[in-house]
């Protein structure tokens, strides 16, 4: 049976396991506690619930740093609840309930800014007279990045659904997430999820991410997203120069400019590379989909988590 205990002295399995140095593990499992025991609580007390409160089986994983590692390592690996079970020694659905009631808590442990952090940064920005002085108070805004990534799902049920469902692109069924980023890889904002046959620019427009930006901040995005800065021209939006059918050729400044937001993008494509370490999000994604963007939500507050802490906590 794996736990927590049996780790702690071998940190280079504990990070393998679930992402996380020794360090990180615990002070998360530290930020959790509270909010699962508030859980439990709460679950334990529901008017419905036929039994009193305390009475019922126990959990056989009794610290909250075996049940934090069970669903890291659910995230890590993306293997079914019957091998996690044999893992851990407990039954496949005790598995699937944990990580049903972990699930909704794993954000606000691993980072409570994600949530509303644009929303609050644009109220407070038309309280703030000067740009400078915004900048100072909220640096990661100065120049943000906007991309979206998409992972293939089970082929559903019912032509409306698949053809809903499918990517043009991706010559596939996909689920499409887009993510709000700094220049030093913190993640800003998570959008929705959406079908794979919504456009990237669609998408931008429904999460009406670009009024959640100040006008002022540089603002990062790739070719799918042609056309957003006629609908915002009081943005500083930045997209590669295409080349079009009255204008084939691209001049020699409009190539450099190029390659200069090239520079600047490519953090975004990090940031999704450093989500895809979970493989979660890389295989198909067997799960029921209405949880897909809580998952998703969880391991960008995670990725956050570890670039908070990585220079605060000494590295084991």
């Amino acid at each position: 049976m794996l736990t927590f205990k049996k780790l702690i002295n071998k940190p280079k399995k504990l990070k393998q396991f679930s992402s996380l140095s020794l360090d990180q593990f615990i002070l998360l499992a530290e930020k959790l506690l509270p909010l699962w025991k508030e859980s439990e609580k709460h679950r334990l007390a529901r008017p419905t619930r036929k039994r009193d409160v305390g009475a019922g089986r126990r959990y056989k994983l009794t610290t909250i740093e075996d049940k934090l590692l069970l669903i890291l390592m659910h995230y890590r690996f993306y293997t079914t609840s019957d091998l996690l079970g044999l893992v851990f020694n407990i039954d496949a659905s005790n598995v699937s309930r944990l990580v049903t009631k972990i699930r909704p808590l794993l954000e606000q442990a691993a980072d409570p800014q994600l949530k509303g952090y644009l929303q609050v940064a644009s109220k407070n920005r038309k309280k703030i007279s000067t740009w400078r002085e915004f900048v100072d108070q909220y640096p990661d805004l100065a120049e943000v990045i906007t991309d979206a990534t998409e992972q293939q799902v089970r082929r559903p049920k019912g032509k409306r659904k698949q053809k809903r469902q499918y990517s043009g692109k991706k010559k596939r069924h996909t689920i499409k997430t887009q993510l709000t980023v700094s220049p030093v890889g913190k993640i800003l904002d998570v959008s929705k999820s959406y079908p794979g046959k919504v456009h990237d620019k669609k998408m931008i427009d429904t999460e009406k991410t670009v009024d959640k930006i100040p006008k002022e901040s540089k603002h990062f995005l790739d070719k799918g997203y042609d056309g957003l800065p006629n609908d915002h021209p009081d943005h500083d939006i930045r997209i590669p120069y295409k080349r079009r059918r009255n204008k084939p050729e691209l001049s020699r400044g409009e190539k450099q400019a190029n390659t200069i937001r090239s520079k600047h993008r490519i953090i975004g494509e990090n940031v999704i590379a450093k989500l895809k370490k979970y493989q979660i999000l890389v295989q198909v994604y067997r799960s029921n989909l209405d949880n897909y963007n809580q998952t998703f939500r969880n391991i960008s507050a995670i990725t956050n988590f570890r670039l908070a802490t990585a220079n605060r906590l000494p590295a084991k």
